[in-house]
């Protein structure tokens, strides 16, 4: 019975070739449009959801009135992420990004410009999950001049993943300390940086009147 259904199905289809042609690519062009958009969605959908407390974090934003100008930023002045630790029990950990621009960084006689880099609080692998293949989460980011890399940029520096713990980096004509080497970050991250260096080190983390870019807290219900 069914190969007579299917014999039939062929004959209409052959005898109505035009018609037949255009219902199946619009089938087809449908059916694909479709599997587009939701691809694009789960996407969209997966973003930061390799952090194991994703449902927990949260970004601080700023909104700035001036007479009839409104300004809203993701700026927030540095004391605000220990004050709000301070003075609300639910937050769990804070932790504060500042862009200060790239690296040009040495090796051997060669000058790379890296610009996927940002400072950061001790506290960030408190709050994001980002695994170490090396070092200490607890202590990577806790004195100045100290340096935690991804695994690409520690294969590309000291073509291991595992044996760069210790050794050096000049940067911006600064000697860093390699303290951590972590996984990639995944794609779907709303940030993906190769380079955290200590926050410790620039004067103006402890300094209300300047600007960190991004301060997330770790919320308990």
């Amino acid at each position: 019975m069914l190969k007579n259904y299917l014999k039939t199905a062929l004959r209409n289809l052959w005898k109505n070739k035009g018609f037949s042609a255009i219902n199946i690519f619009g089938l087809a062009t449908g059916v694909a449009t479709c599997l587009v958009i939701m691809l694009y969605v789960m996407d969209e959908l997966s973003y930061d959801k390799y952090n194991v407390n994703a449902d927990h974090i949260y970004r601080i934003d700023n909104q700035i009135q001036f007479v009839d100008n409104k300004y809203d930023g993701t700026d927030a002045a540095p004391l605000m992420g220990p004050t709000f630790k301070r003075d609300f029990s639910q937050i769990e950990h804070y932790t504060r990004f500042r862009g200060q621009g790239g690296f040009t960084i040495k090796k051997d006689n060669e000058k790379i410009t890296e610009d996927r880099v940002v400072f950061a609080d001790s506290t960030l692998f408190d709050v994001f999950t980002l695994p170490f293949i090396v070092g200490d989460p607890k202590t990577a980011l806790k004195n100045p001049k100290s340096l935690v890399i991804n695994e690409t940029t520690a294969k590309k520096y000291f073509n291991s993943s595992t044996n760069a713990v210790g050794k050096t980096l000049v940067c911006n004509d600064r000697i860093y300390k390699i303290t951590g080497v972590i996984k990639d970050i995944p794609k779907q991250s709303h940030f993906n940086f190769d380079f955290f260096a200590a926050l410790s080190e620039l004067p103006e983390s402890n300094d209300d009147n300047s600007n960190v870019c991004g301060i997330k807290a770790r919320h308990r219900y």
